[in-house]
């Protein structure tokens, strides 16, 4: 009997795994918590056989309707939740659980379908951008990239397409580098680790030590690329790793990168030049009154906040908010002083946030709608109004790009004072 995979959550990166187990005619069975609608399918995956669990009794230790006897492996999507029952029990029983990312590795080392290499990214801020940004110069230059992972294309897809002198750029949050193990990492990449996603760890070194499993993937005799301080705090000393420092600057990480590519630093400076900041990053929406508006929707952590406040340089009407990630907002005090006039908390986290900010001029408003109207009445000449929630979304929106569109379309509909 041919033993089966068993898929943990049909999002993204459950679809995709279920697509590249099917070309390698692999049996699958699939569970989510939410409800499994064959429609979501692709046409080519419903004409496969695929297992759906349905009506899981969780309070029953031995699930009558899944025989892990006959389960070969795991596959948990990232959002898909590590201490669920299910997952209890496939550890119980001795089956090996890996992600999406895992099961991508494992099937390019086997078939040998690459043949150029994968930078891998992660850090708490930056890998976006700097994925986004590598992918863009290294095309520039004649070096046919792609950007895969956290970043909206799950590796598993993209290898049914994959060309096999395509260089991956892989960027990876904490959740898909809980399970991976394979060593086939060219180049590491760990722009920063601040704390985030305390609401899913133990602890700050918990949610540390995730990142820091990229490291489990790196070829030997390969190279990492981090800071002074992520060395510092979190590399073992007698660690066997080849690291070159560099700063926390997007810029600088992608030139040494691409450098070490053989790509001249003029060539890297004019790609540069043409290179379209990510959207929701920072991301200068219109000019009102001489009153910037500024969508930093991505930033779903207290330390992207401070990023962002630092970098605008007029005084700041801040929108902040939503779901608590298990975080303080007092780190904010220092950075805020001088640079921010109001800050206007919407969501779950706003009581916290006026408690916690105290000295500062803090109104709570009720939706996100209300929360730029009177940003806009009291911004003056000179000044931004800053949408950087540092917190989730979810309280309110579908996603952070829910919550940045959303912004965008009030904005624009915003007329002269």
């Amino acid at each position: 009997m041919q033993k089966k995979y068993l898929i943990l959550g049909l999002g993204l990166s459950g679809k995709a795994a279920i697509a590249l187990l099917l070309k390698q005619n692999k049996s699958v069975i699939v569970f989510d918590d939410n409800h499994i609608d064959e429609k979501n399918f692709d046409d080519e995956i419903k004409k496969q056989k695929i297992k759906i669990l349905r009506d899981l009794d969780l309070r029953n230790p031995d699930f009558t309707n899944l025989d892990f006897k006959e389960i070969e492996k795991v596959v948990i999507s990232p959002g898909f939740n590590p201490n669920h029952e299910i997952v209890k029990q496939a550890k119980k029983n001795n089956i090996e659980i890996i992600s999406e990312i895992e099961l991508a590795l494992q099937y390019i080392k086997k078939s040998k379908v690459l043949k150029n290499k994968i930078i891998a990214i992660t850090g708490t801020n930056g890998k976006t951008t700097l994925s986004k940004l590598l992918e863009h110069v290294l095309n520039k230059n004649s070096i046919k990239a792609v950007a895969l992972g956290n970043i909206k294309v799950a590796l598993c897809s993209y290898l049914l397409k994959l060309e096999a002198q395509d260089l991956i750029v892989l960027e990876l949050s904490s959740f898909q580098l809980e399970n991976i193990k394979t060593k086939l990492f060219d180049i590491a990449v760990i722009t920063n680790i601040t704390p985030d996603h305390l609401d899913r760890y133990k602890n700050f070194q918990d949610y540390a030590n995730q990142k820091l499993n990229i490291l489990k993937c790196l070829k030997k005799d390969k190279i990492l690329y981090t800071t002074k301080k992520v060395v510092k705090s979190f590399i073992v000393k007698n660690n066997k790793i080849n690291i070159k420092e560099v700063k926390e600057d997007i810029e600088d990480i992608a030139q040494k990168i691409c450098l070490d590519l053989k790509i001249e630093k003029q060539n890297f400076l004019n790609a540069l030049k043409t290179f379209k900041k990510v959207e929701h990053r920072l991301e200068f929406v219109r000019e009102i009154n001489d009153i910037s508006f500024y969508n930093d929707s991505k930033a779903t952590n207290v330390a992207s906040v401070i990023y962002a406040v630092k970098k605008i340089k007029t005084p700041i009407i801040l929108i902040a908010g939503g779901v608590d990630k298990g975080f303080g907002y007092k780190i904010w005090k220092k950075a805020f002083i001088g640079k921010v006039k109001c800050i206007l908390a919407i969501g779950k986290s706003a009581k916290k946030i006026k408690n916690e900010l105290t000295g500062f001029d803090v109104l709570i408003k009720k939706d996100l709608k209300s929360a730029v109207l009177k940003a806009f009445e009291l911004a003056k000449k000179d000044e931004s109004v800053l949408l950087s929630p540092g917190c989730s979304s979810f309280d309110m929106f579908k996603n952070f790009e829910h919550r940045g569109k959303n912004f965008k379309k009030i904005v624009s509909l915003l007329g002269e004072k």
